[in-house]
């Protein structure tokens, strides 16, 4: 009994680490959970304590492990589904300033850097120096913009 104790305590112990390495959203940690206070059931049951020790001690470890990692999966599963924030896909939407334009490409300012950037303007709408423009599409290093509406202008 205490050899099957101690090798659920390390197979919990184990699916707690995979949990934090892999994403399960807590379907290994909440099983991990329960395989550490199955086996803190099995190490108190095979000595001399009375099970009503046993028992609430084994079911204590269990339920706040398989809390831990029912709230650890909802985090990770709302993280998934949030909005980009960094990276490259965060400028889409986002403003940027024209620095320099000739025929249908240029350059634009987004947060903080230059980037080469291609226009959907039609030819009679060419931006010129200090145009504020909105970022639409990134392809490679290239932004795609197109004009900022006099409504979507903040006030």
């Amino acid at each position: 009994m205490t050899a099957l104790g101690v090798l659920a305590l390390v197979l919990g112990v184990l699916l707690i680490v995979v949990e934090a390495h892999a994403p399960t959203a807590g379907v290994l940690g909440g099983l991990g959970a329960l395989f550490v206070g199955a086996g803190v059931w099995l190490l108190f049951t095979s000595s001399d304590t009375a099970q009503m020790i046993a028992i609430p001690a084994a079911a204590g470890v269990a339920v706040v492990g398989v809390g831990l990692a029912v709230v650890g999966g909802r985090k990770a599963l709302a993280a998934g589904h949030a909005p980009v924030r960094t990276g490259m896909q965060s400028l889409i939407g986002s403003d940027a300033t024209v620095r320099n334009w000739k025929g249908r490409q240029g350059q634009v300012e987004a947060a903080g850097s230059l980037w080469r950037a291609q226009t959907l303007f039609g030819d009679d709408e060419t931006p010129t120096a200090g145009d504020s423009v909105v970022v639409e599409q990134i392809r490679g290093l290239t932004l795609t913009v197109r004009r900022r509406e006099p409504w979507e202008l903040e006030i």
